[in-house]
């Protein structure tokens, strides 16, 4: 496994240099490792009230209602994953959301970011289908809560969060606020508040634009909602 690489006091380390990047300039007066703000002016409100205007929205397991997007399976586990995607790619920004995970049979899901959708199939060769090659903030009961991957174009990469914060933190069937700032290579998440992941991926197979999508897995009977998503992109100089 890749070691999660740590950064501390970044701007520290602009400010000495002479160096104040316009695009953290109205972030410049939080703590390092502060849960970032999005700006007023710059931030993209990415779900309206009862509409999924905006979304690629891939089946009818997706609707919407007062502002709160659900991706439900009923009583059959979907033989492939689907994701909703925004319409709208992103590259650098920060992104917060609420998401809430129930379900009777292995709820799984999670927050793609950067995402170009490819074919894939299966590790048994059974099945093929278009899968999220991206980014992931995942979510989902266990070790891999709160952990970032990129599983379906590159299986070896994972970055646990620290189990400690994420059983600290982590509220089991309730909603939990999810924060991603991705700024060139590096990948910073928060989850409720406290920062959990602080990632710089030296892979130049990593990805650097794509969508925002919501996952249903395969193979589950869940449910997945999210509310407040919100997008502030942050300029690439």
């Amino acid at each position: 496994m890749k070691r999660m690489k740590q950064i501390r006091n970044p701007l520290v380390t602009l400010i000495f240099s002479g160096l104040i990047l316009p695009g953290l300039t109205w972030a410049a007066d939080q703590p390092a490792d502060a849960e970032p703000k999005l700006p007023e002016a710059e931030t993209i409100q990415l779900i309206q009230a009862n509409t999924l205007d905006g979304w690629k929205v891939p089946s009818d397991l997706w609707s919407i209602q007062d502002g709160v997007i659900t991706g439900e399976t009923g009583t059959k586990p979907p033989t492939a994953s689907e994701w909703l995607y925004t319409e709208q790619r992103f590259a650098d920004f920060i992104f917060t959301c609420e998401v809430r995970l129930t379900g009777e049979h292995r709820p799984n899901s999670g927050i793609y970011f950067r995402v170009n959708p490819i074919q894939f199939t299966s590790r048994n060769g059974k099945n093929t289908f278009e899968a999220a090659s991206g980014y992931e903030f995942d979510v989902v009961p266990g070790k891999f809560n709160g952990s970032l991957g990129d599983w379906y174009a590159r299986p070896k990469l994972r970055i646990f969060a620290d189990a400690e914060i994420i059983n600290r933190v982590f509220r089991t069937n309730d909603w939990n606020r999810m924060t991603i700032r991705a700024r060139g290579n590096r990948l910073e998440y928060w989850l409720n508040g406290e920062k959990i992941i602080d990632y710089v991926d030296e892979d130049p197979n990593g990805s650097r634009e794509g969508f925002i999508g919501l996952q249903i897995h395969d193979h589950s009977i869940m449910k997945v909602q999210m509310r407040h998503a919100r997008i502030a992109p942050i300029p690439i100089e």
